[in-house]
């Protein structure tokens, strides 16, 4: 029975749990896996590799007298990798970040694919080694598995599987492939991961379906213009947002009310900080601290009342298209934002001439398709302000959003009747709700200034002096 190993890199059963979760079971990755295949036909275990080596911090390669020799081209792959400071920048990247070893071992292996691929198609030489590998594996395995196992043959075949592999490692190094391949990924995980980081849904929650949602919705993000205008924007909100959220948890104050999974090292109970203590259990500790499920205090304000959810309306009517939509996304998006970290329902209506879309964002993370529909959904046509009002009370009457407050954004003016503005102030009175409307005009609207708590304009949050307009616009 043959007991080499179809690895290089040493690791440990559960090194491979979520890996395997996710390209096992993602219908994208299996279908690459095969087509890739066809190019390498060791490259589901080099893919394994792949991420063993991005994922874990200390890294022993197997000698090569363990290694079975169908993967010996595997192993001077996964060493020439090493070779390369971009991939040692990616490790770093990734190291210890599920998440981030996957994304990069999704990236480096559709680029040395397709490197290889290419030089194949120009290059008949080199077609024909990786041709010749194929055949002298498919030979070793027949030999290996025969019941009548002739020793010097398999010799002679590992000798030929060894010496192609040598041919073939002389045209990736005369070719750079490994380097160009490396390059191109490095620059492709940058690119996505920091599209994925700046829109709030990094929350290493890994399934195959969020996985492949993360990384399409990424991708669908960062080619329009508007969507880069309002994840620009959209950012200086949100660090003006967190140095108040900061300040003020700081000012309030908390207390100890339970205990609850998490990965915050400066909330873990005593009880899981003992697992480093031994090599043997340091393993596990590093995985609940990426799975977010370490034994950890859990925190209370000490304020009388909780904050409820959000209900961010957003007008997107023809007045809105160009700057004044990336002003009010970025305003939502920031509020978003600040709700998932908060731990609050979010909710955002679109509207126009009337209510066209109604998104529902729970307070346990940011669902990626959800929120590249906040991020670009524009209808156009004229304004009416009572129907998203009108779904504003009708989900505030709901128990899922019975203390929710109200954020309108909006530019335009629209007739509002007397009869709905009195019965309006009568239900915000009995709910207890508050409305802040955000005007992305220059002058205050009257209509909404008899409903709302406080109007702010878009003046009031372009200006350098903004502390006054945010502390009200973001402690909601």
């Amino acid at each position: 029975m043959d007991t080499l190993s179809c690895n290089t890199v040493e690791f440990f059963e559960l090194d491979l749990d979520i890996y395997n979760n996710i390209f096992k079971n993602s219908p994208r990755i299996i279908e690459n896996m095969e087509s890739f295949k066809k190019t390498i036909s060791t490259f589901e275990k080099l893919s394994e590799d792949m991420y063993l080596s991005l994922f874990k911090k200390n890294i022993v390669f197997k000698a090569m007298e363990n290694i079975s020799p169908e993967y010996w081209f595997n192993s001077v792959i996964i060493k020439k990798l090493f070779e390369i400071d971009e991939f040692e920048d990616l490790k770093q990247s990734c190291s210890l970040n599920f998440f981030k070893s996957i994304l990069a071992t999704d990236l480096l292996g559709q680029e040395l694919i397709k490197s290889f691929k290419e030089l194949a198609m120009n290059s008949k030489a080199f077609s024909a080694k990786l041709n010749n590998q194929v055949k002298y594996i498919e030979e070793y395995r027949r030999d290996k598995d025969s019941k009548e196992k002739d020793t010097i043959s398999l010799g002679a075949i590992k000798n030929k599987i060894l010496n192609n592999i040598n041919d073939i490692d002389k045209y990736i190094s005369d070719h750079n492939l490994v380097y160009t391949s490396v390059s191109e990924a490095l620059k492709q995980f940058l690119a996505t991961f920091k599209t994925i980081a700046t829109w709030g849904f990094d929350d290493n929650r890994l399934t195959p379906t969020s996985y492949e949602e993360k990384i399409e919705v990424s991708a669908k993000l960062r080619t329009l213009r508007k969507v880069k205008d309002i994840s620009e924007m959209a950012g200086r909100f949100k660090e003006s947002a967190s140095e108040l959220q900061r300040k003020k948890v700081k000012e309030e104050g908390l207390e100890v009310c339970g205990v609850e999974l998490g990965n915050e090292i400066h909330k873990i109970l005593p009880s899981e900080k003992l697992f480093l203590a031994r090599e043997s259990t340091k393993k596990s500790f590093y995985k609940k601290l990426t799975q977010k499920e370490l034994l950890s205090y859990k925190y209370k304000n000490n304020r009388a009342k909780s904050k409820g959810p959000i209900i961010c309306c957003i007008d997107t009517s023809g007045s809105m298209e160009g700057e004044l939509e990336v002003w009010s996304k970025s305003v939502a998006i920031s509020l978003l934002d600040i709700a998932i970290k908060q731990k609050r329902e979010f909710v955002a209506i679109m509207f126009s001439n009337k209510v066209y879309k109604v998104l529902e964002f729970t307070k346990h993370r940011i669902e990626p398709n959800k929120l590249y529909e906040l991020a670009t959904f524009f209808y156009g046509s004229g304004t009416n302000f009572i129907e998203p009002l009108e779904k504003s009370i009708e989900l505030i009457s709901s128990a899922r959003y019975k203390y929710a407050d109200i954020v309108f954004i909006t530019d335009g003016k629209a007739y509002i009747e007397p009869e709905f503005v009195e019965e309006f102030l009568f239900i915000k009175e009995k709910k207890e709700f508050r409305m802040i409307t955000v005007n992305v005009s220059d002058e205050i609207e009257e209509g909404l200034n008899q409903i709302n708590d406080t109007q702010i304009l878009l003046s009031a949050l372009t200006e350098e002096e903004i502390e006054e307009a945010n502390n009200t616009l973001f402690a909601i």
